[in-house]
């Protein structure tokens, strides 16, 4: 993420914080605080450091970018992850952007202690309501491309010719079962064997905050 407004939007979405509610932290209007996402206004140097508390992240990050990691308000160390903010998994058909927009999202470090390699960590936004509620639509979801073998009732980021899907895999002998959290979407069946269908890495950490 280039600019402080893309920062300050970003971390306020991942602390489950609306314009208003981060308005009313900070003492501000909503406003005020469209303004900055927007670009249009800056933060006042002398104010940073109260916006930096209230979003939970160093204040020289959110002016720069430049840190490999933050700190959230209970003193977590926060890892960064490339985010594909226009690349869609959708909780349903699926779409995938052949446009890459490359962004940064934090996620806190408790999570990364058992994922292998780093390096193969990346994020995407869901799009649809399958996955419901725990995913909703807009969610970041964090994916280890590492993580390919299908462990039971776990969650795959799973591509099906150019499709991107989010579902929950069940394995038998000879078949997979793509499974919704959502009760109105029935369990889809398919042979273990289909070469239409690719298992992108296994889903380890997700947002419900929604990123658009």
């Amino acid at each position: 993420m280039k600019n402080i407004n893309v920062r300050i939007k970003t971390q306020r979405k991942l602390k489950g914080l609306t314009q208003e509610s981060l308005a009313n932290k900070r003492g501000t209007t909503k406003a005020a605080v469209s303004r900055w996402e927007t670009g249009r206004n800056t933060v006042s140097s002398n104010k940073l450091q109260l916006l930096a508390d209230i979003l939970g992240v160093d204040p020289e990050w959110l002016l720069t970018g430049e840190l490999p990691e933050i700190v959230n308000d209970d003193c977590e160390n926060v890892f960064f992850a490339p985010l594909y903010s226009n690349v869609y998994a959708s909780a349903g058909s699926g779409t995938v952007s052949n446009e890459l927009n490359v962004e940064l999202v934090p996620i806190p470090s408790r999570f990364m202690k058992f994922q292998s390699d780093i390096n193969k960590i990346y994020c995407v936004v869901v799009k649809g309501d399958s996955m419901s509620p725990v995913l909703y639509d807009g969610s970041i979801i964090a994916i280890n491309s590492i993580n390919t073998d299908i462990k039971d009732g776990r969650m795959y980021l799973i591509q099906q010719g150019d499709l991107l899907r989010v579902k929950m895999i069940q394995k038998l002998p000879n078949k997979l079962i793509l499974q919704s959290y959502n009760g109105n979407y029935k369990d889809e069946v398919y042979d273990i064997k289909d070469t239409n269908m690719y298992i992108l890495g296994e889903v380890f950490w997700f947002s419900s905050v929604p990123y658009n």
